[in-house]
């Protein structure tokens, strides 16, 4: 029981790797609040599951991206919890965009959804870690220096923006919270029906290990470093080695 009597959030908690971390976070003790824009019934019944271990867990649908609904959200977790403990900012979406076609309302969607709704959630959780806290950024490899996609191209912006916000707060926030992110390479989440076998089988070739990342295996990431006391403004890599080829 690693995390008992602690209280985390996970945004984008609903599905893929959130819930996988919300998962082990309670089966370790925490008392979880999911938080999610659109996926309700599944936030819903993720929240559940958590209750059903034994935990205080619970489901608010807020929007990220807007600062009211960031601020009610937090003071909810106030008014239940009085105490945040670790911030897992999971929510995000990528959008395949060709160049031609952005314009300023399409990528300023995804710079909000992927970077400004983790500046607003870590804004208002601060307030809420009383001696020591974690926080804990999912960004992408497709944020690093050494990857991108053009046709996601606000995407990758917005995970490379999350990357140096990681590393200027955790130096505004040092010692008493920690502050990373995880970087995942390619991760089966259900994104990965949506895309043909034949792609599939070209990330496979790229990747050292041969396999994709399955959620419960990222999930221990997140859950050392929420424990970690060692750990703060790294951007962690599970990519199976992807990065290895500079691609």
């Amino acid at each position: 029981m690693k995390l008992e009597g602690k209280v985390a959030l996970v945004t984008g908690g609903s599905t893929g790797i959130g819930k996988a971390v919300a998962e082990l976070y309670a089966k370790e003790g925490a008392n979880v609040i999911i938080c999610s824009s659109t996926t309700v019934t599944e936030g819903e019944e993720v929240a559940k599951s958590l209750r059903d271990m034994g935990t205080n867990s619970m489901y608010i649908q807020a929007d990220l991206t807007k600062e009211n609904e960031v601020k009610n959200l937090f003071e909810k977790i106030k008014e239940e919890y009085g105490k945040l403990d670790i911030l897992v900012n999971n929510a995000g979406k990528s959008t395949n965009t060709k160049f031609e076609d952005i314009n300023q309302e399409n990528i300023q969607a995804d710079i909000e959804t992927n970077f400004i709704s983790a500046v607003l959630c870590s804004k208002y959780a601060v307030e809420l870690m009383k001696n020591e806290g974690w926080i804990i950024n999912t960004s992408s490899i497709r944020g690093t220096d050494y990857s991108g996609r053009p046709g996601l191209m606000g995407y990758c912006a917005g995970k490379a923006a999350l990357n140096s916000f990681t590393k200027n707060l955790a130096m505004q926030l040092a010692p008493k919270i920690y502050v990373n992110a995880i970087a995942p390479g390619f991760v089966h989440t259900r994104y990965m029906d949506s895309v043909t076998d034949e792609m599939k089988e070209n990330w496979l070739k790229n990747i050292p290990i041969k396999k994709f990342i399955m959620p419960n295996e990222i999930a221990e990431v997140y859950l050392m470093l929420a424990t970690s006391k060692i750990f703060t403004g790294s951007i962690i890599t599970p990519d199976g080695g992807y990065s290895i080829l500079n691609r």
